[in-house]
C-alpha cells in the first residue's frame, strides 16, 4: 500500500512538473517575466541615461521564447525583447532600431542626390535613382555625412529608372551600360543594381517598365541582359 502511494505521489509530482514546464514554454512565468522587466529597466537606464523611458505591457512570445515589452518615451512606443530565465539578455532594442532607420534614411537620401547629380550629366534620360545602404545598429549617426567610402562599410544597392520611350532593347541596354560605366568612373562602390527602363505614357507620366536590367559593377551590360516586361 505504501509503495502504491509512493508511486502515485511520484507520478503526481512528475505530472505537475511536466505541466509547469509546458505552461512555461507556452506562456512564460511571473518570475521570468519580472526578471525580464528588471533587466530592461536597468538596460534603458544605462543605455539611454538622458531619456525618461517606461517599460510596460510585457507578453511572452512562445515562438521565439522571448518576453516582448513596450518602451515608452515621449509618446513614442518601441518593442524591447529579452530571452533567458535566470539571467535574461536583451535581444531587441526598438529604440536603437528606430534610430538606425532614421540614420539610414538620412544617408540614403544624401547618397541618392549625389548619384543622381553625377548620372544626369552622362545620361540625360535619367528619371531617378535610389540608393540603399545596408546599415547596422550603431554603425553611423545622424551627423554622418555621405561619402563614397561609406559604401565600403555598408553594402549599397541601387535602383535606377531611365526613360526608354521609343528605344529598342539594344539602345536601352547601351544607355544602361553608360550608367554602369559612369558609376564606376565616379568611384561608386555598390554590391548590385537594377535599372528599370521606362516607357512613358501618353500624358508624359512614368508609365510602365519596358525593360528591366540587373547589373554588377564589373560586368558589362549586353542587350540580352535586358528583360522585356512590356511593349
Amino acid at each position: 500500500m505504501n509503495m502504491k502511494k509512493l508511486v502515485f505521489g511520484l507520478l503526481a509530482i512528475a505530472l505537475f512538473g511536466c505541466g509547469l514546464y509546458i505552461y512555461h514554454v507556452w506562456f512564460g512565468d511571473p518570475f521570468s517575466k519580472n526578471a525580464a522587466e528588471q533587466k530592461l529597466v536597468s538596460y534603458v537606464k544605462q543605455t539611454y541615461p538622458k531619456k525618461e523611458i517606461k517599460i510596460t505591457n510585457g507578453v511572452y512570445n512562445a515562438k521565439t521564447s522571448e518576453y516582448v515589452f513596450e518602451a515608452t518615451s515621449q509618446s513614442h512606443r518601441y518593442p524591447m525583447c529579452t530571452k533567458g530565465f535566470l539571467h535574461p539578455k536583451v535581444t531587441c532594442d526598438g529604440i536603437e532600431e528606430a534610430y538606425t532607420e532614421s540614420v539610414a534614411k538620412h544617408v540614403n537620401e544624401e547618397a541618392t542626390k549625389a548619384i543622381e547629380a553625377d548620372l544626369k550629366k552622362a545620361v540625360p534620360r535619367l528619371i531617378k535613382a535610389d540608393a540603399a545602404l545596408s546599415i547596422e545598429n550603431g554603425q553611423f549617426t545622424l551627423d554622418t555625412k555621405w561619402n563614397k567610402q561609406l559604401a565600403e562599410k555598408a553594402p549599397m544597392s541601387l535602383t535606377i529608372q531611365l526613360d526608354a520611350s521609343g528605344l529598342s532593347k539594344t539602345d536601352a541596354a547601351k544607355m544602361a551600360e553608360t550608367v554602369r560605366k559612369t558609376l564606376n568612373e565616379k568611384g561608386y562602390k555598390y554590391s548590385n543594381g537594377t535599372i528599370d527602363c521606362m516607357q512613358k505614357d501618353g500624358d508624359g507620366g512614368i508609365g510602365y517598365v519596358k525593360y528591366s536590367i540587373d547589373f554588377l559593377s564589373k560586368a558589362a551590360i549586353q542587350s540580352n541582359d535586358a528583360e522585356e516586361l512590356g511593349s
